[in-house]
C-alpha cells in the first residue's frame, strides 16, 4: 500500500520530481539552443543567397529600366536554390521583380521594416507568422549597392520555417518519451533503492515494538555495514542490555523481598510471642535481644540498599585525599577485632603519601567491607595482609587472607548483590550480600576497577585501583 508518510513513498516521489525537473530544464535548454541553431542557420544562408543574388541583380537595378521580366524570371531560378521566395526591389521601394509570378506584387511598393533597414544599408531580419502560408517564415532584406556604393534597391527573401518546426517537434517527442523513460527507470531504482533502505528500518521498526511490548529477546539480523547495520547493531546491544538489566532488577526485587521477609517475618513472630505468651524475665530478656538483632539486621539491609542507590546516582563529593593515610587509620580502628579473633593484621604501604579524589566516607565503607570479609572467611592463625602500591598513573590496594577461599565457578559472581557463596553460613554471620556489591559500585563510581582472585581453601585476594591525582 502506497502511503506518502512512508520513508520509501517519499524517497520515490522525491526522486520522480527531480528527474522531471532535471528533465524539463535540459529539455528546455535544449529546445531553445536548437531552435536558435537553426534560425541563426537560416538567417546566416537567406543572407548568402541574398548577397549573391544582389551582385547579379546591381546592374539591372542601376539602369533604372524596365527589367521587370528579366528580374521575375532571375528571381525564380534563385528562389529555387536558396528554397525561398525571392523579391528585388528599386531604390524607390518599389517591387521590380518576384518569384511568385502568380498573386505576386511585381509593381507595387513593399513597405517592411526588414526592406527599409535594407534601403538604409543595414541587413534587416525577422520572424514573423504568415497567415497565408498558416506557418511561421523567416524574412531577410539585404541591400543591393551599385559599382559607386551606393544603394539601388534590396533584395527580400522569404522561408518556410515548416523544417525546422518539424525538427524541433520530432526533438521535443524524443525528450518527452526520455523523460517518461527515465521516470520509469528512476521511479522502479527508486523503489526498489528505498525498499532496500526502508527493508531494514521497517525490521528494526518491528523489533522495537516487539521490545516496547517487554519481548526483550527480540534480535535484528541486519547484514549491512552501513549507518542501518550500525543502528540494528547498536539495537541487539541495548536490547541485550536491557534484558540483562531486567532480569537483574527481577532478581534484585526477588532477593530484596526475600531478604526483607526473613528479618520481618522474624520480627512478627517474637512480637506475637511477647504479646501472647507469659514468660520469665530472663526468657523475656533472650527474646528482646533476638528482636534488637533482628531490627539491627533489617536497618543495615535497609542503609545497604540506599548506599547502593546513592552509589548508582553518582551522589559523590571528591576531594583529594591521602590513600596511604586513610588505611592506616582504617588499619588501627579495626586491629581489635582482628586480635580478639587471633588473627594478624599485616600492612604493607609506602611511606610517601599517594593521593586520589575521591569521598574518604565511600572509601572507608568499601575498604571496611572487604577487611570484614576476611574476617569472617579467616581462622583463627591466620592473618590479613593490606598492601599499597603504584602503577604509572594509578594506585592499586590489595587486601588477602589465608581464609577459606572462594571456588572458581562462584569468582564471576561474588560482586553481585546478595550473591553468597554459602547462604547459610553468610546469614549466620549477619551479612546482607550487599557488602561486595557496594565495593564494586563505590570503586566504579570513583573510575577504577575492582576484581578478586581465590582457590578454594588457599585463601583470597580482593584488588582494586583508583587514578593518581598530582
Amino acid at each position: 500500500m502506497f502511503r506518502f508518510r512512508s520513508i520509501r513513498s517519499r524517497l520515490t516521489v522525491t526522486f520522480l520530481a527531480i528527474i522531471v525537473a532535471v528533465m524539463f530544464i535540459i529539455s528546455l535548454f535544449l529546445y531553445n539552443l536548437l531552435q536558435r541553431y537553426y534560425q541563426n542557420g537560416l538567417q546566416d544562408s537567406l543572407t548568402r543567397s541574398g548577397n549573391l543574388a544582389a551582385e547579379f541583380v546591381a546592374g539591372h537595378l542601376r539602369e533604372q529600366t524596365d527589367p521587370s521580366v528579366s528580374l521575375s524570371r532571375f528571381a525564380a531560378n534563385f528562389s529555387r536554390q536558396s528554397r525561398a521566395r525571392v523579391i528585388f526591389i528599386n531604390r524607390q521601394g518599389i517591387v521590380v521583380g518576384d518569384s511568385e509570378r502568380i498573386g505576386g506584387l511585381l509593381g507595387q511598393p513593399l513597405n517592411r521594416d526588414e526592406v527599409l533597414s535594407a534601403l538604409e544599408g543595414r541587413v534587416g531580419t525577422s520572424v514573423q507568422y504568415s497567415a497565408t502560408l498558416r506557418q511561421r517564415v523567416m524574412q531577410v532584406a539585404v541591400p543591393v549597392q551599385g559599382e559607386g556604393g551606393d544603394l539601388v534597391g534590396a533584395v527580400f527573401l522569404s522561408a518556410s520555417m515548416q523544417e525546422i518546426n518539424v525538427i524541433l517537434s520530432a526533438v521535443l517527442r524524443f525528450l518527452f518519451f526520455t523523460t517518461l523513460v527515465a521516470m520509469a527507470v528512476v521511479g522502479g531504482g527508486s523503489v526498489i533503492l528505498a525498499r532496500r533502505f526502508t527493508g531494514p528500518l521497517e525490521v528494526l521498526t518491528a523489533a522495537a515494538g516487539r521490545m516496547g511490548e517487554g519481548k526483550l529477546d527480540q534480535r535484528v539480523e541486519v547484514s549491512s555495514r552501513d549507518e542501518i547495520g550500525q543502528l540494528a547493531a547498536q539495537l541487539n546491544i541495548m536490547a541485550e542490555r536491557l534484558n540483562f538489566y531486567t532480569s537483574n532488577l527481577k532478581h534484585f526485587a526477588a532477593n530484596v523481598s526475600h531478604e526483607l521477609r526473613t528479618p520481618l517475618t522474624s520480627l512478627s513472630l517474637l512480637a506475637k510471642s511477647l504479646q501472647e505468651y507469659e514468660m520469665e524475665p530472663e526468657q523475656r530478656q533472650e527474646f528482646l535481644a533476638d528482636l534488637d538483632r533482628e531490627l539491627d539486621r533489617l536497618i543495615a539491609l535497609v542503609h545497604d540498599l540506599l548506599e547502593l542507590t546513592r552509589l548508582e546516582e553518582g551522589e559523590i563529593q571528591r576531594e583529594k585525599i591521602a590513600l596511604d593515610e586513610l588505611l592506616r587509620e582504617i588499619i588501627n580502628q579495626v586491629s581489635p577485632r582482628f586480635v580478639r579473633q587471633g588473627l594478624r593484621l599485616i600492612s604493607d604501604l609506602p611511606a610517601k603519601g599517594v593521593f586520589v579524589a575521591g569521598s574518604p566516607p565511600h572509601l572507608r565503607q568499601a575498604v571496611h567491607n572487604l577487611l570484614d570479609n576476611a574476617l569472617k572467611y579467616t581462622s583463627p592463625g591466620g592473618w590479613v595482609r593490606v598492601s599499597l602500591w603504584l602503577e604509572k598513573d594509578k594506585a592499586g590496594v590489595k587486601i588477602e587472607d589465608t581464609g577459606h577461599g572462594i571456588p572458581v565457578k562462584d569468582l564471576p559472581h561474588i560482586f553481585e548483590r546478595f550473591y553468597r557463596v554459602d547462604q547459610a553460613r553468610s546469614r549466620e554471620m549477619g551479612g546482607t550480600g550487599l557488602g561486595l556489591a557496594i565495593v564494586k559500585e563505590t570503586i566504579d563510581a570513583h573510575g577504577g576497577k575492582v576484581w578478586a582472585e581465590s582457590k578454594k581453601g588457599q585463601g583470597s585476594a580482593f584488588h582494586f585501583t583508583l587514578p593518581l591525582v598530582y
